[in-house]
């Protein structure tokens, strides 16, 4: 039953933030007059369809993993041949074609998706924040990373921080102050764990050829949260600081990954991660569900702003370069770059996929049976 509700959350989940997603591409490609064919929850086979008044399809599809919006003309200058819907002439649709449009145009478009987001996490903070108050991070541990100090020193998911250095900890920011503090150090960590109280110390450095090279972080993440009740307008600016907060921290962990080599990949995180942030979320109730929902709204919409190819970062950058210098690149040089982009990003799925495999400790088990 807990394994239908965790599928039942991760799909809902899901299924919000792609729709989200999808909808703001579909809004400003209507709105700068481009005919969407399709718009699709979900992927392959189609178990429901409706057309609406502007000839566009909406369906549901068989596999809860994404979803698209299928643009006239997407795909290039060709594509206008595609099957005209009835009312139109291949003249309406030479006009209303994806490819056809400027490239400031296609740039917004490829916008909408992320902005989308922004828009769906900000109007979720701030109803949380309105009714049940600022959420503040609490001290339970929802995802240990692997080879970081906490997975070291024997924390795991589900471990709620009490104190460190004999030091009371209330919350994350305190957490995170205690951490900064002590870089460089060994420390002790007081954790509750299935209501019994634990010691472990750990050491904020590692050492290499005899120096100690500070460490500035335990590696946990936590999606527990306290309520502070506050005002309207303090609601508002607190979720536009939140997304702000959220999508800026994202962005350079992500970039952290591709400059700082091998030893920031253990913290690429895939769709395990994903599915038990949901499930977590979701039994707790719905305020952390909605939480979940919101920060991971602005997760979605800050990876897709990442200029790469088959992002819609990478869209947003080809469209800039075309804009600025008044001509389109050759069909040979997008195709390169979107193949360079499609690597990269199947890359970190499997190195995501890998992580959360790991995380689970399956690989262990798999090699102690050799030992």
């Amino acid at each position: 039953m807990n394994f239908l509700i965790s599928t039942l959350s991760f799909i809902v989940l899901l299924a919000i933030l792609v729709g989200f997603h999808e909808y703001g591409h579909l809004l400003i490609a209507r709105s700068n007059g481009v005919f969407c064919e399709a718009f699709s929850l979900g992927m392959g086979k189609v178990l429901w369809e409706k057309s609406d008044k502007y000839g566009t399809k909406w369906r549901i599809s068989l596999l809860p993993i994404g979803g698209y919006v299928k643009m006239f003309g997407d795909a290039d200058a060709t594509s206008v041949k595609e099957c005209i819907p009835e009312g139109y002439t291949e003249e309406d649709m030479q006009k209303m074609s994806a490819f056809r449009k400027a490239p400031w145009q296609r740039l917004l478009i490829a916008l909408g998706g992320p902005l989308a987001n922004f828009v769906l996490a900000i109007v979720v903070f701030f109803g949380i924040n309105a009714i049940k108050g600022v959420p503040e991070p609490d001290t339970v541990i929802s995802v240990v990373s692997q080879e970081s100090v906490a997975y070291r020193s024997g924390l795991r998911d589900g471990d709620k921080i009490v104190s460190i250095n004999n030091n009371k900890i209330n919350n994350f920011i305190e957490l995170s102050n205690q951490i900064k503090e002590n870089v460089g150090k060994d420390i002790s960590i007081e954790v509750s764990r299935n209501n019994t109280t634990e010691q472990f110390n750990a050491k904020l450095y590692k050492e290499e050829n005899g120096e100690k090279k500070a460490i500035q972080q335990l590696g946990i993440t936590t999606t527990s949260f306290k309520y502070n009740k506050t005002g309207i307008l303090n609601a508002f600016t607190n979720a536009c600081k939140l997304t702000y907060n959220i999508g800026a921290q994202n962005i350079k962990a992500i970039f952290k990954v591709f400059t700082s080599g091998k030893k920031e990949l253990g913290n690429v995180g895939g769709i395990i991660s994903m599915f038990k942030a949901a499930s977590t979320s979701a039994e707790r109730g719905i305020v952390d569900f909605l939480s979940m929902l919101a920060m991971l709204s602005v997760v979605l919409g800050a990876i897709n702003l990442l200029p790469i190819p088959v992002l819609d970062g990478g869209t947003v950058l080809i469209s800039a370069i075309e804009w600025i210098i008044g001509k389109r690149l050759s069909e040979k040089v997008i195709e390169v770059i979107f193949t360079i982009g499609l690597v990269i990003v199947v890359g970190l799925m499997v190195i995501g996929l890998w992580n959360d495999i790991a995380h689970t400790g399956l690989f262990a088990k798999i090699a102690s049976l050799f030992k």
